[in-house]
Formats: structure tokens, sequence, C-alpha cells
């Protein structure tokens, strides 16, 4: 990436540990890449960048808890946890 397109845009940043990646910010559209593997970086059940399983999990348990009747929510629910899990296996 140029200084140049830095410039233009706001970076992809993921959202469960805002690590910088390759790429424009979600919002833009486009894909976004891991800085250090280059693989192309999923994105979270609610939108948004991740560059681990690890981080979709956080991330989306976090936005989960931000919803009406879910402030005490210590894991994510049964199917999003599935989704989650499947998505990162089809690697």
């Amino acid at each position: 990436m140029t200084v140049a397109e830095l410039i233009d845009h706001p970076p992809a940043v993921c959202r469960g540990c805002g690590l910088v990646l390759r790429g424009k910010a979600y919002y833009l559209g486009g894909k976004a890449f891991h800085p250090a593997t280059n693989k192309q970086s999923k994105v979270n059940h609610f939108g948004g960048f991740v560059c681990s399983e690890r981080c979709d999990y956080s991330a989306a348990l976090e936005l989960e808890k931000s919803m009406p009747g879910h402030q005490g929510q210590t894991r994510l629910s049964s199917e999003l946890a599935r989704d989650i899990a499947r998505k990162w296996n089809d690697d």
C-alpha cells in the first residue's frame, strides 16, 4: 500500500484487536489482508474485518452484549458460535 493510498482512505482495522490490515476500511468496501500472512481477512457476523477466529469471537460477543437483553452475557449464542467455527474451519 502506498502513502497516497493511505491518505485517500482510512485503513482496514481488525474489529477484535485493532490490528491495522492492508486494504480499505470495511465501510468503504473491498477486501483486507493480514499484514504478516497476506491471507484475506474474514468478515465478522455483525460487519467489520477480523484477523483471527479469536478476534471474530470476541468482536461478536462484544457487539452481542451491547444489544438489549444481553448485558450480562459471557458467551455467544450457540448458533452464532457455530457459525463462527464453521467459517474458520472452511479454510
